[in-house]
């Protein structure tokens, strides 16, 4: 066999053994109080990004909870408070940054106005964007001919940030 012969064999020896770890670097949960249970109940039928991309609240939390194990999931007494904390503590709601009540307000007007035509709050909701990525999503939107004035612009975007916000 040639050298290149052997180069091109080694490197794809490489490949296929690491191919695994590679696939393998997504998101992980963070280590945290309750998270060797999560790891041990969820991610046997999840993947971490499903459950690093919720953020509901506790009381979410402990409806989602119920559902798996409605669906099968198996889960001790004592480890729901964990898992349910844990889920919480790490994919809980954020709060909300703080606003201008009045920008807001008229920010909400806009959106009922130029995006409500054809996105519903579903589809907002699910972004979850800093204010700057908010300002982006906007400017692509009046690209693709949004009725959104540049005075309307700020306003528009500090709704979404305080009701989508990342």
């Amino acid at each position: 066999m040639t050298a290149r012969g052997l180069t091109a064999m080694a490197a794809l020896a490489f490949v296929l053994r690491a191919a695994p770890l590679l696939l393998a670097q997504g998101p992980v949960l963070p280590a945290s109080a309750g998270v060797e249970v999560a790891q041990a109940k969820c991610i046997g039928c999840h993947e971490a990004d499903l459950i690093v991309s919720q953020r509901l609240s506790q009381t979410g939390w402990e409806r989602e909870v119920a559902k798996m194990e409605r669906w099968g999931a198996t889960l001790p007494a004592d480890e729901r408070p964990r898992l349910v904390g844990y889920l919480t503590r790490q994919f809980g709601l954020r709060p909300a940054v703080s606003h201008d009540a009045a920008a807001v307000a008229a920010g909400e007007a806009v959106f009922k106005e130029a995006c409500r035509m054809c996105h519903d709050d579903d589809l907002s909701e699910q972004q979850r964007l800093s204010a700057a990525a908010w300002g982006r999503e906007v400017d692509k939107m009046v690209r693709w001919g949004a009725k959104v004035s540049a005075e309307e612009k700020p306003a528009l975007v500090a709704y979404l940030t305080s009701r989508w916000g990342a």
